[in-house]
């Protein structure tokens, strides 16, 4: 009735049934049946009654603690479904529509992040039910399937939330871009209706509007700033492609075709679906909550809707034409004020022409009354230009303004002809009147009168013959010349007019390719019709030069045109630009067409060959569709067929893209020219001041985006329409096989049914075999009756015999049933898969049952040898019941109470029937409980039989175990613990932690020199084990002891306490070997080890755990191999201890070996270097050789190296390290770490003084080497004892290293040559030197770098001589070394520079590669020392200083074929030589010169220049290095030149030295340079001095941060915030300011998704500002390109625009450096500039690379320092000292930097720092 009760649903369910369990379980305590059975059986059965009593209580405790926590897990799940059932609907029934969205976005923010927040808790919350619940499970709670699938359903339940939350996110960015592109849209579309409304209210006039107040509402008009508000109206239209659309989420808003939408999640519905990124048909969205939406399949589904998104374009969105009538209007106000302009001017004119009289006219100049006509002849062209068009203005006043121009121009002509005849007639009145006199006329008048008459004649035929005289004398300027280019200027003017109104005839192209060849065929009919008549532009800038030209002749009494001709000028000018302007537009038009001819034609064909393919395919899908199916031969053609078509229609995907592309191009290429075509006639109006009248035509290219859609709607509902009929067809197959096939279902399920017959049988045959309990007994009964005869004991016998015989044919009929059955059930396995879990029940069943069978055989065979004894003994008794039968005649009466009496067996106590297991004490019940002992020796223990002691004896392994491995043999054969075996090297730490761990799960730990077993901390106390070792151990003893379970407190074994994640299950397996090796799974609760199957069932272990144990994997290491084993293959390897009896492994044999740079090395690795042969090995094996021998035999490979030493001071007399010799200015900082690191490199750093060969660490300590340089020679020390491969781990060579770039090429190189220079290449593994051929094959070395190396070049010369100053190779520099006599050590020699020097050898004066550029300061033009030097530029020290720094010369001698030797000196650079004796035969240089050159005190610099200039032979031209490199100097010399002229340009020449060698230009800024101290300092501490502001500190911190890391400038190391303010290099406060530059390096976690985010995407999902964003992005791209947050690997912008990182604007503007922000202030100009200007700007230290920015306190441009204003005291008071002690001598070895530097004061002097590494 327990077993069989049945299990809630839900809560309540579940508590009704614990209470009805609870009153049956009450029940049963007082039942009064229980009582009267208990009497019945109290007799008899008096164990087994309590036994099955205390059995169902126990079940019946089971049952109800079930029952609760059933109940208690079931209302936990519940209550989380419920959690989320009520956040899920609370988002499905939002509305994400436009209405009210400016309230509801940021509400709807805040929302999202407080239910992410909630996700957050509650999916820890969640991760704890799960853990509970997979614990019932694990636990097999009856229930299990109830609990299951509650737990699915939460799972389905949150796995969905968290869909809709992505759905969340894309709604909320969507959302939050259309509001914020409808804000945009309503504030222009309210701007230009503003501005509409002012326009129409500001700008009226009609025409009684006076003419000044037309002409200020024209310049006011013309202010309107109507053009600026285009682009932002294009913007807008650009932007409202990718918004969405939200108002058809409104079931009110009609819309007249169909509403696409997209799933932003996966979504199924039964047998429907719909993935992310597909798209449908909205077809009913009158719910909320869920649309109506015909899917990809065609099949209809609800949806929720907030996974649906309404896709771009918008149709809503604003649009350009809002504008073009805004346009449209200022245009007609335009032409209507120029009109009435010009109309009141012609109105003006008219009235004063028909004011004019004869006598006005008469007393004007000609000049003046033509002006007149002519100002009315322009006005009135001007009205009829103007009136074209404008609303004032109708055809009726046109004729009347003309009639009354006509009248008026009829007037004057009248008055211009009357005017000659009126002149003559004032005239002869003016003659013909006397002057009043009171005398008599004189008798002549008469004579008089014809005199005046004739002198009036006179004086006009001379005002003619003047007139004529002054129109000869202006004959070039006459009206010839002046018509002629009056009449070209008119000519041109035409043509210019035409063609530019024939090009804004057009508005936009055509979608007619015929169309598009006719107006390209146009254009170039207008082209050539252009270049025909170009004569008469040229025509007319010929007479326009002709007549400026005449004008120029006419001297200055007469009049000039110069005006006129001015404004004839630009005239022609314009007119010119015009003509030039018309051929570019026509040129660019006829391009652009046939550009877009092409791609239209390429786009119809696409498109048209797509369009006949989609009918033919519909045809074929209609037609598949009409066939009937009869039988599944025919559905499977069918279904091929279907198949084919829909993988031919996938297949034209992107067939439809590259069309879709095609119309994008097409479309995109007609926008461009109509753009064109727009900003042309836009310019045109502005150079013309007309306004041009636009049609308002369809574009083509939103032709093409249509058809182009429509196009790709076909191809959706035609995929759509083939998908989902062949998912039908594939549906329809797949059930009539169903159908087909259930008959091979219905005979598995027969086979299955005779399988659980079969099992039944064999239940109820072992229930046959436990029967022989009731034999046993029997047995007993006939054994202690004294009636059985002998006979019966030998039938009884006999029938055990036969018994046995039967059970053994038995078994092997089981075992051959079994075989069968198996195979049977693997059959069944196919066909039925929840077999599976029944034949795993049964094959472990099944096992058992053969387990127990066995044990029965044992158990039989033990009886029937007892029985064999007893039979004996049976026999003996019946001589005795004889003789006893015989005696009892006599006493027949008494023989019934004998029997009796006899009959009484006495028992022993069970409680004190207890056995030693693992460190605890166990009771027989419970060995039998758990299958040890059988019931039957149970029995015999309890009759007092058998002994404690001698069942403990059969059953040692499982109380105690078989053994475990004990430890080691020495060498010596002295056993040793594993932690001394360890500490001796003798056996690995690993391997020496596993087997102690195997120790301890299995017991105890053991210490084999005293054959002692103790627990951990016993052992730890005395030292067997490592204290450190210690807590790995404990838990590895919890194995033996059990864990404690924190929650309930019960003891739980490994297995169990691995499922509960206290242990990992790779050490609970190897755990679990080790016990199964020595006996099997050990039960913490009884101590004793049970087999595995055992262990199993008593849920000790899982079937995980037991599958794994099974395979036996590897999981301990071979102390002699390394190799990886199982811990029984490991003990069986182990040898017996003889006294002891434990189990010990032996160690590997310790191998000959000598002492090594680090380490020892062995003779066979020697051998195998080749370094020793085999006889070798022969005579150390017969002792003719001994180590020491060895290492004499080797010293250069395993001892110290024959690099260079230390320096000897020739001047003192004395050896000196290389680090003293620097401290006392004998070495420049750079020689000196080189040589350290050859040292290092090579083996040791050696004391030349002591003759000691030291490691880094304790020379550091000695003092040989100083703190600055320790790291440095620490990384270099790494040749010696290896790289760690960040990837593997593994130890690798200096070569590796350089390749795996974990060091820098040029300076391994360096490295590596000192290696092989002083003994050979190193063996980091094996700690000794190996020569290039073993290398070869270790793949330490390879033929390229052996090439690099022999190859003698300037690039491979990594040293310096401090004697001649020559770049050497090492093996150079060490050939120029001494041997010290008492201890054998190179010495660099440094020579006496007080004594001459002579020597026969080649001498060089090569310094590093150095490029000089002096710049000429008027002309800007780059020159050579050289040149400079001759034009008096510089003088002649700074001439050889440059030169010096410049030129390679070196003198060699050349043997002749007949044995002559002569001297020639060689400028390696240019190859230029000069042969000495030569020289001195042509007297360019005399002996004397050439003896100093020999005695050494002239160089070979001064000796080279004395020849080249003598001989004027020698041209030095040098190419002109990197910009950045150029310092300008104030006063390059103390010597000043020989003129004013040369002094004042030598002050402002500029000369450039470039570095020695190229650095890395993308490396950040890492520190300060302070040209006040000349110190190299951190961007903090120049922020503390004052010389860098907070801002500009903190953005050059950002920049370190956000590429990989703050930056020490001391060390060049990069460091994290927290390391660089343990350092002290920035404080708390800045650290806190550049944490988000940090996770632009290590990135942005997404809390979603766990993710990391680089700074690019953090900037576009808005988890970083976008000032802040696009400030590192700027970093990172000047720094290598973008980082990718985990790896640090550098990203291009290419790989970043394809990662989706950046668009293609945003890559543009990284791109483009020029205009990045100037957010520094230079701490030396104190002017704004960028990161970029910052770099370049920089100084580069030559030792790493390492970027300096110079800061001063005072503005080299003289702008006073912002900063420093506060606190003028701190920087005077801080560098006083400093400045007056550094100055007075020379900067030659104050400042120890990589490039040379040049730094001017205010006195003129340079301070320079030539340093050499």
């Amino acid at each position: 009735m327990v077993e069989t009760a049945p299990w809630g649903d839900d809560s309540a369910a579940i508590e009704k049934q614990i209470l009805s369990h609870n009153s049956f379980h009450s029940s049963i305590q007082r039942s009064s049946e229980v009582e009267r059975a208990r009497d019945e059986l109290f007799s008899h059965h008096y164990h087994y009654y309590n036994l099955k009593f205390a059995l169902f209580q126990k079940m019946s405790h089971s049952r109800l603690n079930q029952l609760r926590e059933l109940q208690n897990i079931i209302e936990e799940i519940s209550q989380a479904i419920i959690w989320v059932n009520e956040r899920e609907e609370e988002e499905l029934i939002f509305d994400w529509g436009d209405k009210n969205i400016d309230y509801y976005i940021p509400k709807k923010q805040e929302s999202y992040s407080r239910l992410m927040r909630d996700l957050e808790v509650k999916e820890k919350d969640l991760n704890k039910l799960k853990v509970k619940s997979d614990s019932l499970l694990a636990n097999s709670h009856p229930a299990s399937d109830k609990i299951d699938a509650y737990m699915d359903t939460l799972q389905t339940q949150w796995s969905w939330l968290l869909q809709i939350t992505k759905c969340i996110h894309v709604h909320l960015k969507e959302n939050s871009a259309y509001s914020q592109f409808f804000k945009e849209a309503n504030e222009t579309y309210m701007k230009l209706q503003k501005q509409h409304e002012t326009i129409r209210s500001k700008f009226t006039c009609d025409k009684n509007t006076p003419l000044d107040k037309l002409t200020e509402l024209l310049k006011n008009l013309e202010k309107a700033r109507i053009m600026e508000n285009k682009r932002q109206v294009q913007s807008l239209v650009s932007k409202s492609k990718s918004i969405v659309r939200l108002k058809p989420r409104n079931p009110e808003e009609k819309s007249s075709g169909p509403i696409m939408v997209q799933a932003l999640c996966d979504f199924k519905q039964d047998q429907k679906g719909i993935m992310k990124g597909n798209e449908g048909i909205l077809k009913d969205n009158s719910q909320r909550s869920k649309w109506l939406v015909t899917g990809p399949g065609g099949l209809d589904m609800m949806i929720p809707s907030v996974c649906l998104l309404i896709p771009p374009p918008n149709p809503l969105s604003i649009g350009i034409q809002y504008y073009e009538a805004i346009m449209s209007i200022w245009n007609q106000l335009f032409i209507n004020i120029k009109s009435l302009i010009s109309w009141q001017y012609c109105l003006k004119d008219i009235d004063y022409i028909n004011s004019l009289t004869i006598t006005m006219l008469s007393k004007m100049r000609p000049e003046e009354y033509r002006n007149v006509i002519k100002g009315l002849e322009t006005h009135y062209q001007e009205f009829m230009r103007t009136s074209q068009g404008s609303e004032m203005f109708g055809e009726e006043e046109k004729k009347l303004i003309q009639g009354n121009f006509d009248k008026a121009q009829a007037h004057y002509d009248t008055l211009v002809i009357q005017l000659p005849a009126y002149m003559e007639k004032v005239k002869v009145t003016k003659i013909s009147t006397p002057k009043p006199n009171n005398q008599t006329a004189p008798p002549s008048s008469s004579l008089s009168l014809t005199l005046l008459t004739s002198l009036h004649e006179l004086r006009r035929r001379l005002e003619l013959a003047e007139s004529g005289l002054t129109s000869h004398l202006h004959i070039p300027l006459g009206d010839n010349t002046l018509k002629a280019l009056l009449q070209s200027l008119i000519q041109v003017e035409d043509i210019i007019k035409v063609h530019e109104a024939r090009l804004t005839e057009k508005e936009t192209s055509s979608l007619d390719p015929r169309e598009l060849e006719n107006q390209r065929l146009t254009l170039k009919q207008m082209k050539s019709d252009l270049e025909q008549k170009r004569d008469l532009l040229t025509s007319m800038e010929s007479e326009l030069s002709t007549a400026v030209h005449l004008n120029g002749q006419i001297s200055d009494s007469f009049h000039k045109c110069d005006i006129d001709l001015s404004k004839y000028s630009v005239l022609v000018r314009q007119l010119t630009d015009r003509w030039r302007r018309i051929q570019s537009q026509i040129d660019s038009r006829v391009w652009d067409l046939e550009k877009q001819g092409n791609q239209l034609k390429h786009y119809q064909q696409g498109s048209t060959s797509l369009e006949q393919w989609i009918d033919n395919a519909r045809k074929r899908q209609d037609t598949l569709q009409t066939i009937k199916i009869s039988d599944i031969q025919t559905l499977m053609d069918h279904l091929n067929q279907q198949k084919a078509l829909h993988s031919e229609i996938k297949g034209k995907k992107e067939k439809v893209e590259d069309v879709q592309k095609n119309a994008d191009t097409c479309a995109a290429s007609i926008k461009d020219y109509e753009l064109q075509l727009a900003s042309y006639s836009s310019g045109l109006e502005t150079l013309l001041n007309v306004p041009i009248k636009r049609t308002m035509l369809q574009s083509p290219a939103s032709a093409v985006r249509q058809e182009a859609g429509d196009l790709q709607t076909h191809y959706i509902e035609l995929l759509t329409r083939s998908s989902d009929y062949y998912k039908f067809l594939g549906e329809l197959l797949k059930n009539m096989e169903e159908l087909k096939t259930s008959l091979v279902v219905q005979e598995s399920q027969s086979k299955y049914s005779e399988l659980l017959l079969e099992k039944d049988s064999f239940l109820s045959r072992i229930k046959l075999l436990e029967q022989d309990k009731t034999r046993q007994l029997r047995l007993e009964e006939e054994l202690n009756r004294i009636k059985v005869t002998l006979e019966s004991e030998r039938r009884n016998k006999q029938q055990l015999q036969e018994e046995k015989n039967s059970i053994f044919k038995e078994l092997s009929t089981i075992k051959s049933q079994y075989e069968l059955k198996s195979s049977q059930i693997r059959q069944c396995e196919s066909d039925r898969d929840r077999a599976d879990r029944e034949r795993l029940s049964l094959k472990s069943e099944i096992e058992r049952l053969m387990r127990e069978l066995t044990s029965i055989e044992e158990r039989y065979k033990s009886r029937l040898l007892s029985s064999e004894k007893e039979a004996k003994e049976l026999a003996l008794k019946k001589e005795s019941l004889e003789r006893e039968i015989r005696r009892l005649q006599q006493r027949p009466n008494t023989l019934n109470m004998q029997t009796q009496t006899d009959d009484k067996v006495q028992t022993i106590d069970p409680s004190k029937l207890l056995f030693d297991s693992v460190r605890r004490k166990v009771t027989a019940h419970q060995l039998c409980d758990c299958g040890i002992i059988s019931k039957a020796t149970l029995d015999e223990l309890l009759k007092g039989r058998r002994t404690v002691s001698e069942v403990a004896a059969d059953i040692q392994v499982n109380l105690k175990g078989s053994g475990i491995i004990a430890g080691m043999t020495s060498t010596s054969q002295r056993k040793i613990p594993f932690t001394e075996a360890k500490n001796k090297n003798m056996l690995s730490p690993e391997s020496a932690l596993k087997l102690l761990e195997a120790q301890a799960a299995t017991g105890y730990i053991v210490d084999p020199a005293f054959n002692e077993k103790m627990p951990v901390d016993t052992a730890c106390s005395r030292g067997i084990v490592d204290t450190e070792d210690r807590d790995t151990l404990l838990k590895a003893e919890a194995a033996s002891t059990g864990f404690k379970d924190p929650y309930s407190g019960k003891v739980l074994s490994v297995g169990q306490a691995c499922k509960q994640g206290h242990i990992d299950k790779e050490t609970t397996i190897r755990l679990l070997q080790a016990q199964e090796s020595v006996g099997g799974i050990l039960d913490p609760v009884l101590g004793v080890f049970l087999p595995k199957d055992l262990a199993l069932d008593r849920n000790l272990i899982d079937e995980d755990l037991y599958r794994a144990l099974t395979k036996k994997p590897t999981c301990y290491l071979d102390p002699t191999t390394g190799q990886k084993t199982t811990y029984n293959d490991l003990r069986m390897k182990c040898t017996v201890e003889p006294v002891s009896g434990l189990l010990l492994i032996s160690g590997p044999e310790k191998p000959l070996t000598v002492k090594g740079l680090r380490g020892e090395v062995s003779v066979s690795e020697l051998i195998e270097s080749e370094l020793l042969d085999e006889t070798d090995l022969q005579k150390l094996s017969q002792g003719k050789l001994t180590s020491r021998d060895i290492e004499d035999k080797l010293k250069t490979y395993l001892h110290g190296s024959t690099c260079i030493a230390g320096i000897y001071d020739e001047a003192n007399d004395r050896i000196l390290p290389f680090y003293q010799a620097m401290k006392e200015g004998l070495l420049m900082r750079g020689t000196t770490l080189e040589l350290l690191e050859a040292q290092a490199a090579s083996g040791f750093i050696v004391d030349p003084v002591n003759n000691v060969f030291l490691t880094v660490e304790d020379a550091s300590k000695r003092g040989l080497i100083g703190k600055e340089f320790k790291n440095k020679l620490l990384s270099a020390e790494k040749a010696v004892i290896g790289y760690r491969d960040p990837n593997t781990g593994k130890t690798i060579s200096l070569f590796q290293a350089i390749e795996k770039d974990l060091i820098e090429k040029g300076h391994g190189i360096r490295l590596l040559e000192a290696q092989i220079a002083s003994g050979g290449i190193i063996d980091p593994k094996e700690s000794h030197r190996i020569d290039v051929a073993v290398a070869y094959k270790r793949g330490y070395f390879d033929e390229e770098m052996n090439e690099i190396l022999s190859y003698e070049g300037d690039d491979t010369k990594g040293f310096f001589d401090p004697n001649t100053k020559e770049n050497l190779t090492y093996l150079q520099l060490k050939e120029r070394c001494i041997k010290d006599e008492k201890t054998g050590l190179l010495l660099l020699p440094l020579r006496d520079k007080r004594k001459p020097q002579k020597t026969q050898e080649s001498r060089t004066n090569v310094l590093r590669k150095r490029r000089v550029v002096i710049v000429d300061p008027d002309t800007g033009l780059e020159m050579s020392v050289r040149e400079a030097y001759h034009r008096e530029l510089i003088d002649y020290d700074t001439f050889l200083d440059l030169s010096e720094q410049e030129c390679e010369w070196e003198e060699i001698t050349i043997t002749g074929s007949d044995g002559s030797a002569r001297l020639v000196i060689v400028d390696r650079k240019t190859g230029i030589q000069h042969d000495i004796q030569d020289c001195l035969e042509r007297g360019v240089i005399n002996q004397s010169t050439l003896d100093k050159y020999r005695a050494g005190t002239m160089t070979l610099t001064q000796f080279a220049d004395e020849i080249a200039s003598r001989s004027s032979s020698l041209e030095m031209t040098i190419a002109a290095s990197n910009v950045d490199d150029m310092i300008t100097c104030s006063s390059p010399t103390h010597t000043t030149p020989s003129s004013p002229t040369v002094r004042k340009r030598f002050n402002s020449i500029s000369i450039t030295v470039s570095p020695p060698e190229m650095f890395d230009d993308h490396s950040p800024v890492g520190a300060i340079f302070d040209t006040e101290t000349l110190e190299k300092i951190t961007v903090s501490e120049a922020l503390r001095r004052g010389i860098v502001d907070t801002l500009t500190a903190q953005r050059l911190l950002e920049a370190q941060a956000c590429t990989g890391g703050i930056i020490n400038p001391a060390t060049g190391e990069r460091l994290s915030l927290q390391d660089a303010v343990h350092q002290s290099i920035i404080d708390e406060s800045m650290a806190s300011k550049l944490k988000p530059a940090q996770k632009a390096y290590v990135g942005f976690e997404d809390v979603k998704t766990k993710r990391r985010m680089s700074a690019a995407e953090a900037v576009k999902e808005t988890w970083l500002p976008y000032e802040a964003g696009q400030r590192f992005l700027e970093f990172q791209y000047l720094t290598g390109g973008l980082i990718e947050p985990g790896t640090g690997r550098r990203v291009s912008i290419e790989e970043a625009i394809r990662r989706k990182w950046l668009d293609g604007q945003g890559a543009r503007k990284l791109q483009d450096t020029r205009n990045h922000q100037k957010n520094l202030t230079c701490p030396k100009t104190k002017l704004k500039i960028s990161y970029k200007e910052a770099m370049d700007s920089c100084m580069v230290e030559e030792s790493n690379g390492m970027k300096m920015l110079q800061a001063s306190s005072v503005s080299t441009k003289g702008i006073s320092s912002p900063y420093n204003v506060s606190n003028p005291g701190s920087r005077s008071g801080s560098r006083a000292g400093s400045r007056t002690g550094s100055r007075s001598g020379s900067r030659r070895g104050s400042v120890d930097y990589t490039s040379t530097m040049t730094f001017t004061s205010s006195s003129s002097t340079i301070y320079s720092s030539n340093t050499h590494f």
